[in-house]
């Protein structure tokens, strides 16, 4: 319901700058998902399908991208095919691909930069490898809009123990600055807008939305560590077996 009132609310003011729910300041995301369903709404209507079609698309984009990277770097077009379909009809994907949520956007965007990083990584050619890294910094500041910090995380936590293991990490720190350059000129212009307007944001996203919730005693969504064991387990069926 948030992510479906938020852009509605946004056409209603024509304020695309500071997310409002029920009139009030909405701080907990960024602003590119509210975006994107509310183009939907715009050119759909208020209807259940346009809140939900950015999700599926984005979806449909993920599983594009997965037989992009299995088509180049796995085993042809057939094995491409097999992967997106193999990721289109797992559980979770499939759930998450037809409900209104900003989790599917989110992932377009890092598989998007990943997969764009291991393009240039694997490119040869200078000026290819170059535009590839600047696709990896455009797609994070895009993940960034959409759901703030892990958009980078993700994308480190994998990248950089790979380019250790490849030994390639003097590489790294001579072409970081592309991506990083990429990602600074997507997501900066929306974030001195916000904080123009709104000073308050950036302190109550960081720190309530990040920091907070992270070392509260009291988080928002309490589990054991052992919750997503039985979550990925289900939701890679069937494909898990």
């Amino acid at each position: 319901f948030r992510y479906a009132e938020i852009p509605r609310e946004m056409l209603a003011s024509g304020d695309w700058i500071v997310p409002h729910f029920n009139g009030l300041h909405y701080f907990e995301k960024p602003v590119l998902g509210y975006w994107i369903n509310a183009l939907a709404i715009a050119l759909l209507g208020q209807n259940a399908f346009a809140v939900r079609l950015p999700s599926a698309l984005a979806v449909g984009c993920t599983a594009w991208i997965v037989f992009c990277l299995v088509r180049r770097f796995g085993g042809g077009s057939v094995a491409g095919i097999l992967g997106a379909l193999s990721l289109l009809t797992c559980f979770e994907v499939y759930g998450i691909g037809v409900f209104n949520l900003l989790d599917s956007m989110l992932s377009l965007f890092v598989t998007a930069s990943m997969g764009s990083f291991l393009f240039a990584h694997m490119e040869t050619m200078p000026s290819q490898k170059k535009g590839f890294l600047a696709l990896t910094g455009l797609f994070c500041g895009l993940a960034f809009l959409t759901k703030g910090f892990i958009a980078v995380a993700v994308p480190a936590v994998a990248i950089l123990p790979f380019v250790l293991w490849e030994g390639r990490w003097r590489e790294l720190f001579r072409v970081l600055w592309i991506p990083i350059l990429s990602a600074i000129l997507i997501a900066l212009p929306w974030c001195v807008m916000i904080y123009r307007r709104e000073p308050d944001f950036w302190r109550y996203f960081f720190w309530i939305e990040h920091v907070h919730r992270f070392m509260s005693d009291n988080p928002q969504h309490p589990n054991p560590p052992w919750f997503f064991v039985p979550v990925m387990i289900v939701g890679g069926l069937p494909w898990i077996a």
